[in-house]
């Protein structure tokens, strides 16, 4: 198991919540936090996280046979994540670079369309891509993304309100995904 991996899963299983069970259409939260390994915490005072994500219009982003409509920004008091970000900062082993949350609809399963993070308010040096929500029977989410030469390229099922790792060696990102109300 990779050191990434092996610390996170620890992590994340004290604070693994029941999974919510799935809805019908609609809209959904979507929250993220992205890391990188090493560091100490002073490196991560300034994220730019722990915020909204940025602009509140909505918008409509067609491609590959469907469409998401982005709604909006979550307010900060909704986001969920911040416990893990303070644990991250506090090993020393991780430093949050960003940590944003939005509301969307989902795209049809397989049309691998999707918002770019920095319109979702995800922004860091080097850190580049797209995230995409999906449904068909499940609910899928995604992420196609790079941190200088590392890469996550990878799309899963997800359940409501269930905490989700990505990784690769260098970087990581942690997102939950809970109906919008």
């Amino acid at each position: 198991m990779r050191p990434l991996t092996a610390g996170l899963a620890l992590l994340l299983a004290f604070l693994t919540s029941p999974a919510i069970p799935q809805t019908g259409g609609g809209a959904y939260n979507i929250e993220v936090i992205v890391f990188r390994t090493g560091g100490n915490s002073a490196d991560a005072e300034g994220i730019p996280g722990d915020r909204p994500a940025g602009g509140s219009d909505s918008t409509d982003v067609a491609g590959g046979g469907g469409v998401a409509r982005l709604i909006g920004p979550m307010p900060a008091t909704s986001l969920q994540l911040g416990a893990i970000v303070e644990r991250l900062r506090a090993s020393g082993a991780y430093r949050p670079l960003a940590h944003a949350g939005w509301s969307q609809t989902p795209s049809p399963w397989g049309s691998r369309s999707g918002f770019p993070l920095a319109r979702l308010g995800i922004s860091a040096e080097g850190l580049a891509g797209t995230a995409f929500l999906e449904r068909g029977q499940y609910l899928h989410l995604g992420f196609s993304v790079t941190l200088g030469r590392a890469t996550i390229s990878e799309i899963r099922r997800v359940r409501l309100g269930e905490k989700n790792y990505f990784d690769n060696p260098d970087f990581g990102l942690i997102a939950i995904v809970t109906a919008a109300r």
